[in-house]
């Protein structure tokens, strides 16, 4: 008896499932979006100018932090190459003598991106002269 089932379902027509027009409409969305990013990729890959990584360093904020004092500094790099390892280093001076000087690495700042970060100092930053400078970098 097993075998007369399986052989009617062997004869019986295959009913053929009709794709939904949503289904038609969404891939279609999906293709269309993988096309043009695929595309921008590309185009931007092949006619963009490389440029080195352009390391600028601004103050953000200075505030007491435990026994000392913490300076917020923003790194924008406006290159359209990513710099690892970015070495910031900020210096009090009062005149031309150096007070205390201070140092933090930035891990990572992606081409055309800003990240923030910070230094440690023992002596009250407004009352010196605050120089921030990023001083060198990793290809990575």
């Amino acid at each position: 008896m097993t075998e007369k089932k399986s052989e009617d379902k062997k004869d019986a027509p295959k009913k053929s499932r009709k794709t939904p027009f949503w289904e038609l409409v969404i891939a279609a969305a999906g293709l269309f979006l993988v096309v043009v990013a695929t595309g921008t990729t590309l185009y931007r890959a092949m006619t963009e100018e490389t440029t080195p990584p352009q390391i600028k360093v601004s103050f953000a904020s200075s505030e007491p932090s435990g026994d000392g004092y913490l300076v917020k500094f923003r790194v924008v790099n406006s290159g359209n190459q990513t710099a690892a390892a970015v070495t910031i280093e900020g210096e009090l001076k009062n005149g031309t003598e150096s007070v205390e000087t201070s140092s933090a690495t930035l891990t990572y700042a992606p081409a055309n991106s800003e990240r923030r970060g910070g230094l440690y100092f023992s002596k009250n930053p407004q009352q010196f002269d605050l120089q921030i400078r990023a001083t060198g970098y990793e290809e990575p």
